[in-house]
């Protein structure tokens, strides 16, 4: 099947290689800050501690924003890949980029709007 301009192709391919790669770190690095660095105790107010911060909120949302084109850049190469009715390619794809860019602002908005409740940690 050829693809358009739009399918991503070669791009979208090497961006999944490149995003694993860099998600794979990030959650590495995740898991040793909240799970070693606090002695495995996870508390809300260690990760709010953490939020107040914006390298912290810079570093989630990086975070987020990787993984959240990353497993929706794979729902569209998916897509590109299995469904052969360009009029369905074209709904789904869209529906897809709408619930993405949705779960994306949701993030942001929750990250970077956090605050704990009563002022002080």
């Amino acid at each position: 099947m050829e693809r358009g301009i739009g399918s991503g192709g070669a791009f979208a391919w090497f961006f999944q290689r490149i995003s694993g790669v860099f998600l794979l770190a990030a959650l590495l690095a995740h898991f040793w800050v909240l799970h070693y660095s606090s002695d495995g105790e996870i508390t809300f107010q260690i990760v709010a501690q953490r939020l107040a911060t914006p390298l912290w909120k810079t570093i989630d949302l990086t975070f987020l924003l990787f993984a959240i084109i990353h497993g929706f850049n794979g729902f569209i190469m998916a897509i590109h890949d299995y469904v052969h009715s360009k009029n369905i390619r074209l709904l789904l794809v869209g529906a897809v980029w709408m619930v993405g860019i949705i779960i994306g602002i949701l993030g942001m908005l929750t990250i970077i709007t956090f605050k704990v409740p009563g002022g002080g940690i």
